[in-house]
């Protein structure tokens, strides 16, 4: 009885030592070292957990990446890393798996728009993944992320892109230190939420330097630098409860526009040399708090209009700005916040003032 059950403890033992398998490396390029020549040999033959390390070289093809593995530049230099679409019209990186990683290339060549936008990197329906250190140039987007939530873009620099990165009902994400310039459009996010973007440059677009819109709510877009763009910062169409705070905007044609959009926060931020409007309310955009920001040499430094360019009152709260050479515009956008509460107290004090005197 007793060796029966050694026995069996002994077989117990040897199957989960078989099944406890060591992440693999396994290395791509053309010399000696290499266990594969093209990238997608080397997805194809992983595991999940795997690292690809790609050696020093152009190569041409659209990958599939439906394995959990890490795929970095062996040299981490993206310069001497090139990935290049085979097909135009189809993504260089097709992420399909959750918790992939690629870092260290130059992605370029996804320049043909069909039915719908190709990619350097695109994202559908994934989750914790790390897009770090790539450079991406002459795609119809560098980064594409779709209905994919809790992923990392880091340290890249997207540029000759018609987006640069681009956001759609994508939740949870962080945008962290990314140079996003020479684009149409620097960074898009449509109905997506709760993500951050912090300490990125986006500047030289054409369009917008970041447009969030259609229900893209509860982001927080801190420590940015955007300049150089037809709108700086744009939120617009029902895009609420957003924090815009401590970036330095300069040099466009508008710094920070909400259009449409209630309940947003705009406070410690840096905004000069705007050609038009440092910030712009507009649009029936209703509970905004302007408050603590420096202006300085803004054709127009704060204006809350409606379509009709009247000027109306909706409770956005404009306060505590520092305002150099540039001026204010209408009533809604005062230093001090004129809500209805507010004016119900001053017109009452007024009137009691008045009867004291009178009774006087």
């Amino acid at each position: 009885m007793k060796i029966e059950i050694y026995f069996s403890l002994v077989f117990i033992y040897l199957i989960l030592i078989g099944g406890t398998v060591e992440a693999a490396t396994i290395i791509v390029g053309e010399n000696s070292q290499a266990n594969y020549i093209m990238i997608q040999e080397a997805i194809n033959n992983a595991k999940d957990g795997d690292t690809i390390l790609v050696h020093s070289g152009t190569y041409t093809e659209n990958l599939v990446v439906n394995r959990s593995v890490s795929i970095k530049s062996n040299s981490n230099n993206p310069k001497d890393t090139v990935v290049q679409a085979a097909n135009s019209g189809k993504h260089i990186f097709n992420i399909t798996e959750d918790n992939v990683t690629i870092s260290g290339f130059n992605i370029t060549g996804a320049n043909v728009f069909r039915k719908s936008p190709t990619a350097g990197v695109h994202i559908e329906e994934v989750n914790n993944s790390i897009i770090s250190y790539n450079e991406f140039s002459n795609n119809v987007v560098g980064i594409d992320l779709h209905n994919s939530n809790n992923n990392v873009l880091e340290n890249n620099i997207a540029s000759a892109n018609y987006r640069g990165i681009s956001l759609t009902n994508s939740n949870g994400n962080d945008l962290i230190n990314n140079d996003v310039f020479n684009n149409h459009f620097g960074i898009y996010f449509w109905g997506s939420k709760n993500n951050v973007l912090s300490g990125n440059n986006a500047s030289l677009n054409e369009e917008d330097g970041i447009w969030i819109e259609d229900d893209s709510s509860n982001n927080t877009l801190s420590n940015n630098m955007i300049s150089n763009s037809d709108c700086g910062i744009s939120l617009t169409e029902f895009s609420n409860n957003s924090i815009i705070a401590h970036n330095i905007v300069n040099s466009n044609l508008i710094g920070i526009e909400i259009s449409g959009s209630s309940s947003n926060i705009v406070k410690n931020n840096s905004l000069s040399d705007n050609r038009r409007i440092g910030i712009s309310i507009i649009r029936d955009s209703v509970n905004n708090t302007v408050k603590d920001n420096s202006l300085s040499n803004n054709s127009k430094g704060i204006t809350a209009e409606d379509t009709d360019n009247q000027i109306y009152n909706t409770n956005n709260q404009i306060y505590n700005n520092e305002i150099k050479k540039s001026e204010i515009q209408n009533s809604d956008a005062s230093q001090i916040p004129f809500t209805g509460p507010t004016l119900i107290i001053i017109i009452f004090g007024m009137i009691c003032a008045f009867i004291r005197k009178k009774q006087l």
